[in-house]
């Protein structure tokens, strides 16, 4: 082939020569270019967030409370990769929100073997889950789409 190619340059005009090698120079130098990153039309695609689960609910962001709560409800907030507070303690009765204000799903699951067990299913961002505690103890929980997310809730007579 490297013969043929050689036979058929030489048959062209001197002139022509000159000019093909130089083009074929740029068409090598232009692929190699494109193939290292040079520019290129193509477009990034932006990422989008999932719908909202139908049983999450929007709410406005949750204060993170502690200490003893008398009845009523507590607040715990999913901020990131954490759950704030990380122990919330809480009278008998009480109901506990958890709202995820990140970006991302979360869960909270109670930690198997508990005496009380709950599960929110995935929450997206800004949806809540609420829970009531009818029985004292303290009861670890972790978010089931990312486990090394850990806290607890105490609850008290």
């Amino acid at each position: 082939m490297r013969e043929h190619i050689h036979q058929l340059m030489n048959s062209l005009p001197r002139s022509w020569r000159a000019a093909t090698i130089g083009g074929l120079c740029a068409l090598a130098l232009a692929t190699a270019l494109v193939g290292c990153g040079g520019t290129t039309s193509a477009t990034t695609p932006t990422p989008t967030t999932a719908p909202a689960a139908a049983t999450s609910t929007t709410a406005p962001a949750a204060t993170a409370t502690t200490g003893s709560q008398q009845g009523g409800g507590s607040a715990v907030s999913i901020v990131s990769f954490a759950f704030s507070p990380a122990t919330l303690t809480v009278k008998v009765g009480t109901t506990v929100t958890w709202t995820n204000t990140a970006s991302i799903a979360h869960t909270s699951t109670s930690d198997s073997g508990s005496a009380v067990s709950w599960d929110s299913s995935t929450m997206n961002p800004n949806g809540t889950f609420k829970f009531t505690f009818s029985k004292a103890g303290t009861y670890t929980y972790h978010c089931a789409i990312h486990p090394s997310m850990q806290a607890k809730i105490i609850v008290t007579a």
